[in-house]
């Protein structure tokens, strides 16, 4: 078995460690030279000391000698390449793991979301996380299929800051992005409510200031990085077999 679990994400790390009921969660990131740097990029570590420096300030909160030692379970995306596993494998044995064995984030996540691994129906997952949309078949223990894009949460983001400085003149934090994105959502509202109130700085002089953005018109400008993600989804489920297909649209998707 293995000590350790550990999700290395785009956004957040996340570590559990028994008996701890709750992971241990901390940003993806490190203050270094006077600015932050990112350990990942499109959920794949792209530095690695980075990383490394986030799983060991991880371990400051466990009461006990750390990890070292340990063995540790960490999981990438389906379409890692080896370097970029091998990335991830470095800096967790750097940070004090005996060993470490690597699973797909898709069967990590059917796991965490109750779902019947073992079962012998094909079950389709699609995890949209900050940096990649990873959609996998699991059957029998196993992923039998997969399909990752590396365009996910943070593009939506980034599309929402975008269209807010210009629609509204107003240049948003990624945190108001992202409570803009949780109040609004993707798609049609079912309420009445038609527009949202920001705040943020002002494109020229001193702020904070607030503004007024058309949520049917942020919606239009999300369309172009949902599409791609639906895009992604829609081809993975249209070219599986037609065995996995007739199961899975007895199971439905687990998102």
């Amino acid at each position: 078995g293995f000590e350790l679990a550990i999700d290395v994400g785009t956004a957040a790390t996340r570590m559990h460690v028994a008996p701890r009921l709750t992971p241990l969660v901390r940003p993806s990131t490190v203050w270094k030279s006077g600015g932050t740097r990112a350990a990942l990029r499109g959920g794949v570590i792209v530095d690695t000391d980075a990383a490394t420096a986030v799983l060991r300030d991880l371990l400051r909160s466990v009461p006990r000698r750390g990890f070292r030692g340990l063995r540790a379970l960490a999981c990438v995306p389906t379409d890692a390449s080896p370097d970029e596993r091998a990335a991830l494998v470095e800096s967790v044995l750097q940070a004090g793991a005996r060993a470490v064995a690597i699973v797909p984030e898709p069967f990590a996540a059917a796991a965490g979301a109750g779902l019947d691994v073992q079962s012998p129906q094909a079950q389709l997952v699609v995890d949209i996380g900050e940096g990649v949309t990873d959609c996998a078949v699991v059957r029998g223990g196993m992923l039998v299929a997969s399909q990752a894009l590396r365009v996910a949460v943070a593009d939506l983001r980034f599309a929402a800051m975008e269209w807010i400085e210009v629609g509204a003149g107003v240049r948003v934090s990624p945190i108001e992005a992202e409570r803009v994105l949780r109040e609004v959502g993707v798609g049609p509202l079912a309420t009445w409510q038609r527009t949202l109130c920001v705040v943020g700085s002002p494109l020229h002089g001193a702020g904070p200031i607030r503004g007024t953005i058309e949520i049917d018109a942020l919606h239009d400008a999300l369309d172009p990085v949902v599409d791609q993600i639906v895009a992604c989804v829609g081809r993975f489920v249209a070219a599986l077999p037609g065995e996995f297909a007739d199961e899975i649209g007895d199971s439905g998707i687990c998102l």
